[in-house]
This record gives structure tokens, sequence and C-alpha cells, in this order.
């Protein structure tokens, strides 16, 4: 069985994928596949094709990328048309299940690659104020970040489950455990016929 998490920034994913550890599941995150691609030699060179003023002796400034990617959308577009077949491939060789994914973006065509697609959902109020406390943005960096991503009508329409992530932390991880129980319930249902 393979899950996604998926949310936009700021909206709690982290927190469930730490549920989900600790509940003995074995995870990966799309965001440390994306880093670990970005120190191999033959991805670096795909990101230099696309954009050269990003890399510098054969290492990507992440800083320059993401200035590029997230000031224009048709760059940003650019990027994860290179990037997601290859976070997908890693994950797709994964073999372990149930396996939960954390998906900050999701990946087109990504669901049919997953059996249940959890969204974090959160208010804009919470998550801006997440990002400026936990990653020290502007409030004007937080809603750019946002704007950037995938509307959160978009991950709904692709979710199979919905976490709510409005209250505190607690009801957050009461929610993922409840969450959890229900899929590992319907797995073992399925794989005890």
């Amino acid at each position: 069985m393979r899950i996604a998490v998926i949310g936009g920034i700021g909206s709690g994913k982290s927190e469930v994928m730490k549920i989900a550890k600790e509940r003995g599941f074995f995870c990966l995150s799309a965001d440390e596949i994306n880093a670990e691609l970005l120190k191999t030699p033959s991805y670096i060179q795909k990101i230099a094709a696309l954009f050269p003023s990003a890399v510098s002796n054969g290492v990507v400034d992440k800083g320059a990328l993401a200035k590029i990617v997230f000031s224009d959308r048709g760059e940003r577009k650019k990027l994860n048309t290179l990037a997601h077949p290859e976070i997908m491939r890693v994950i797709s060789k994964c073999k372990e299940s149930p396996l939960v994914v954390e998906l900050p973006l999701f990946i087109e065509g990504g669901d049919e690659a997953f059996d249940e697609i959890v969204y974090v959902r959160a208010p804009l109020f919470k998550r801006i104020s997440r990002l400026k406390k936990g990653r020290e943005m502007s409030v004007k960096q937080a809603v750019s970040r946002i704007r950037s991503q995938v509307p959160s009508a978009v991950l709904r329409a692709k979710a199979t489950i919905i976490v709510d992530n409005s209250h505190s932390l607690s009801a957050l991880q009461e929610r993922a455990n409840k969450t959890f129980n229900q899929i590992l319930s319907k797995y073992n249902d399925n794989h005890s016929k």
C-alpha cells in the first residue's frame, strides 16, 4: 500500500509524517529525494542546461534556483517537468509496504501511484503564521510561496482522505492517528481476503 501525504506549504504535512514514522510506516519525502538528486552529477547537468545561472562549479545554488522558479511560473513548470519524473522513479523503486510519501506538490499523474491520498489542509492565516515563525519568512514571502503552489481546491479534489489542521497540534496528531488507523484497517482487510 502506498499513501501520499499532500498539502500546501505550512499545512502540517511534516507533523503528519512524524506520526506516520512513530507508527512504524516506512516514509519517504519528495523534498529529501530531490535534495539527493541535486547531488547527482547527471541531474545537476540537466539543471544547468535549464537554469545555467543556478549552477556554479558543478553545484546547484538552491537559493538562486528557488529565486528563479518561485518568481516565474514558466520556469517552475520547467523544473517540475524535470524533477517530478525523477522523484517518482525513486518512489516507484521502493518496495516497502505500507509506504507513506510526503509530496509538497502533488505530482502530475501521481494519483495512479498511490492507494490513498491524504490531503492536510489548514487555513491560510495559520499557514502564513507557521511560515513566519518556522521558516522566518515575511508575510509577503509566505503569501508568494503559497500562491506559487498548486491551489488547495486541486489538492482537495485529488484526496481520498482530508485531515483538517485548523486547531492545535494535539488535535492534528489525533486526526492523523485516526487516519492511519483507518488506512491500516482497510489495508489489513484487503490483505486478509
